[in-house]
Parts: structure tokens; C-alpha cells; sequence
């Protein structure tokens, strides 16, 4: 029973194996990683200063409202690149099939292309619905600390996860690390400064 699971295991693995070098999938689900972790931490960020701006003290309400827009920005990005990669890998597999003049439904191309548009929406919901949400893990010890603590906390946490995906970022790119790193955490800085800006606007 276990060598024919390890078999199951190793022919599915050799199969990703193939759909990846058809599709280019790892480099694809490296740029949503890191675009939609970059989208949920800017989004939560700004969600987190406007409550800070209105002086929000409630932690249950920042846990629910960060929740809800935890699920609304990991459903956009599942349904939004689905669509998207769908349309383009739909158009590739016609433009090959134009080109070669055969017929390539329930090919292993096909099969590659269609696995490539299922794991991207699903990485890309993911990842911003995830990263959106580790920076109001502070806000659940609201019981225990300050709120303009688990605010700073907050805060700090959000920089710090951008100054990773920058990190990240410069890896793939071969660019200075730590440069790579301060670009993406000036971007939070930007955001909240901006965010903090509308107290006396209005």
C-alpha cells in the first residue's frame, strides 16, 4: 500500500515537474507571491491607519473589519487572475495551435496551461488574503495591551513584511538586497503618511 502511494506521489510530481517547464509556472507564482502579498499589506495598512486616524479603540472592530477585507481582497485576486489567465492561456493555446495546425484539447499542453491558471488565482488570493491579515495579529491580545501599542505593533509588523517581500524581490532579481528591501518599506511609509494626513484634512 505505501509503494503504490509513493509511485501515486512521485507520477504526480514528475507531472508538475512536465506542466512546469511547458508553463513556466514557478515564475509566475513568484510575481503573484510577492505582487499580491504587496497589495494585502498596502491595503491592511491603510485600513489600519484610518481607524487610527478616527481613534478607534475597539480591537474586535479592527479584527472584523480587517477580516472582512482579508476575504474581499483574497476572493478579487482568486476571481481576478483566474479570469485573467484564462483568457491569456486560452489565446496561447490558440496561437500554438494556429501555428503547428493541430488540435490541442486534452494535451499534456493543455493540461499544463489549465493547472498554471488554477495554482496562479489560487497563490494570488492566497497570499494577499494572508499577508493582509498577519499585521492585526496584535490586535488580539486587545485584552491585554494598549491600543495604541498593538497599533505600533501593527504598524511595524506591516513594514516589516514589505521590507521582506523587498528583500525577496531583490533575490529574484539579483539587486541589492537591503536597497531592494527600503524600496518596498518606504512604499508603507508613504502609504501611512498619506493615511495619517487625513486627520487634519479633515
Amino acid at each position: 500500500m505505501l509503494s503504490i502511494f509513493k509511485q501515486k506521489f512521485f507520477d504526480w510530481q514528475n507531472k508538475i515537474k512536465n506542466y512546469n517547464k511547458i508553463a513556466n509556472i514557478s515564475s509566475n507564482l513568484r510575481r503573484y507571491f510577492a505582487t499580491s502579498g504587496f497589495d494585502g499589506i498596502i491595503t491592511i495598512l491603510g485600513v489600519l491607519a484610518g481607524n487610527y486616524v478616527v481613534k478607534v479603540s475597539d480591537f474586535k472592530h479592527i479584527i472584523v473589519v480587517s477580516f472582512a477585507m482579508s476575504i474581499s481582497v483574497g476572493v478579487s485576486g482568486v476571481w481576478g487572475v483566474y479570469f485573467f489567465e484564462s483568457a491569456e492561456r486560452k489565446k496561447e493555446i490558440e496561437d500554438l495551435e494556429n501555428s503547428t495546425l493541430y488540435n490541442l484539447d486534452h494535451t499534456v499542453i493543455y493540461y499544463a496551461l489549465r493547472y498554471a491558471t488554477r495554482i496562479s488565482a489560487l497563490v494570488n488570493g492566497f497570499s494577499a488574503a494572508v499577508t493582509a491579515l498577519i499585521p492585526v495579529i496584535p490586535f488580539f491580545f486587545g485584552k491585554y495591551l494598549p491600543m495604541n501599542i498593538c497599533y505600533i505593533l501593527a504598524f511595524a509588523i506591516s513594514l516589516l513584511l514589505l521590507f521582506a517581500i523587498g528583500l525577496f524581490l531583490g533575490k529574484i532579481s539579483r539587486a541589492r538586497l537591503v536597497l531592494s528591501g527600503i524600496k518596498m518599506l518606504l512604499a508603507g511609509v508613504f502609504c501611512v503618511i498619506l493615511s495619517l494626513v487625513l486627520d487634519f484634512v479633515f
